[in-house]
C-alpha cells in the first residue's frame, strides 16, 4: 500500500497547475421513461438513485387522461414541463397527463424509499380498479 501512495503522489504532484483548478463535469442526468397506457405504467417498476439528479418523462400513449400519483415526489423540489411550459414546484403530488401528452419532471431525490404510484382516473372506467399501478423506488 506505501508504493501506490507515493506513486499517486507523484502523478498528483505532476497535474499542471491550470488542470488542478478545473471542477468536474457534472454527472448526466438519469433519465427514464414511463409510458402510460390503458391501464398500466411501462415499466411498473421505476428505480431512481438517490443524489443524483433524475429526469422522469411520463408520455401518456393511451387515448384517455391518466394521472401519476405517488407520495414519493411531495418533498421534492422538481422542475415540471407539461406541454412546453416549465413550471417549478415544491413537491408534486399529481399529475394529469392528457391522451398523447407528456410531462417531463426534473428532480433529485434525497431519501432512500419506496412508494406506491396509481392512476385515480376513472374514465371511461376506474383506473386504479383496472390495476394500474406501479412502484417508485429510490435506492
Amino acid at each position: 500500500m506505501r508504493g501506490l501512495a507515493i506513486g499517486l503522489g507523484v502523478v498528483l504532484m505532476a497535474v499542471p497547475p491550470a488542470l488542478a483548478d478545473e471542477k468536474p463535469e457534472a454527472a448526466a442526468p438519469q433519465r427514464i421513461t414511463v409510458r402510460l397506457t390503458e391501464y398500466r405504467f411501462d415499466p411498473a417498476r421505476i428505480e431512481l438513485k438517490t443524489g443524483q439528479e433524475i429526469e422522469l418523462t411520463l408520455v401518456n400513449e393511451g387515448t384517455v387522461l391518466h394521472e401519476f400519483i405517488t407520495e414519493g415526489l411531495q418533498d421534492v423540489t422538481a422542475d415540471a414541463i407539461v406541454n412546453g411550459v416549465i413550471i417549478g414546484a415544491l413537491g408534486v403530488a399529481e399529475i394529469e397527463i392528457p391522451a398523447k401528452a407528456k410531462a417531463v419532471l426534473r428532480f433529485t431525490p434525497e431519501k432512500p424509499g419506496e412508494f406506491r404510484v396509481i392512476c385515480a382516473a376513472e374514465q371511461p372506467k376506474s383506473h386504479l380498479k383496472e390495476g394500474m399501478t406501479a412502484t417508485l423506488i429510490f435506492q
